[in-house]
């Protein structure tokens, strides 16, 4: 990817850095709950500072999600079989770093919902289907248009018949089409099994601290440079950014690329640390914000 001038270098350092669509591609549509206080369950409601009408996750009926939520891995035991992309943000360890404006911030849901998301998962599949993982801590949510029941969990209508997407409150709540929720909850009745795909990989993978986490399987909509791929990103003590990538079956150019890279890194300001065992390479990058963006693009290129 050439770069231009300053002003859009950051974006341009990001097409590469995350090389798929992030946070919100299908699902971020504004919602506004003052236009119709009617629902299918008996809740009452609370204004918030907008005028908009909320309601506590106490007053919906049903069940509701109760599952451990601080990794990508407890997001992928939320997951049906067959992901392509699954990634994880802690929005709130992005607070003020330059990732804050990469990802957002806790706030950036507040229309959607009238509360903030501290914690995001999303996972996509090659048919185009996509669900998301919202945390949020308020334990409120904008009064729905209406809702279903499924399996003693209520659905919860986010639009007026205009778009085909609902909510399953708890701890994290469930975003996505009435079909992709259903499945959510499956796996969460153990009604169907849950993804294992990325197993090996995350069992080579140390999250504890990172503010950001994603897998991916190579097919035609995800060109990376191996089978599968694990990356993660962690700001350092000393106020460095770890970039940790974990390959199965990397292509060879990519594993030439990586040597020829860590030869002169020092002199970029770059500490490289390269492990190989078997189908697994793992690379670990540790320098400060700007310097680690241009390194990811040195990679990519």
């Amino acid at each position: 990817m050439k770069r231009k001038d300053p002003a859009t270098k950051n974006q341009k350092y990001l097409a590469v850095f995350l090389a798929f669509t992030m946070l919100m591609s299908v699902f971020m549509i504004l919602f506004s709950g003052d236009s119709n206080n009617d629902s299918d369950n008996d809740v009452s409601a609370t204004e918030n500072g907008e005028g908009n009408l909320t309601v506590s996750f106490s007053q919906i009926p049903g069940k509701q999600v109760h599952h451990k939520f601080n990794s990508i891995a407890d997001g992928l035991n939320m997951t049906p079989e067959g992901v392509i992309i699954a990634r994880y943000v802690d929005l709130q360890k992005t607070t003020g770093t330059p990732f804050e404006q990469i990802f957002g911030n806790v706030t950036m849901m507040d229309s959607f919902y009238g509360a903030d998301v501290t914690r995001f998962y999303g996972s996509s599949y090659a048919d185009g289907k996509e669900f998301e993982l919202h945390q949020i801590p308020e334990q409120k949510i904008l009064m729905p248009w209406g809702a279903i029941s499924y399996d003693e969990y209520n659905f919860l209508a986010r639009t007026n018949n205009t778009h085909d997407i609902w909510n399953v409150v708890g701890s994290p709540v469930i975003l996505g089409s009435r079909q992709s929720v259903k499945e959510v909850i499956d796996v969460l009745e153990g009604n169907a099994t849950a993804t294992t795909e990325y197993d090996n990989l995350l069992s080579q993978a140390n999250p504890e601290g990172s503010f950001y986490q994603e897998v991916a399987t190579k097919t035609n909509l995800t060109d990376i440079p191996a089978d599968q791929a694990y990356m993660e990103f962690k700001k350092q003590d000393d106020g460095n950014y770890r970039q940790t990538s974990i390959y199965l079956n990397p292509e060879p150019k990519l594993i030439e690329k990586i040597q020829a890279l860590q030869a002169n890194s020092t002199e970029r300001g770059v500490t490289y640390n390269v492990t190989m065992s078997g189908e697994i390479t793992k690379l670990v990058i540790t320098s400060d914000f700007g310097s680690l963006l241009n390194e990811t693009q040195l990679l990519a290129q």
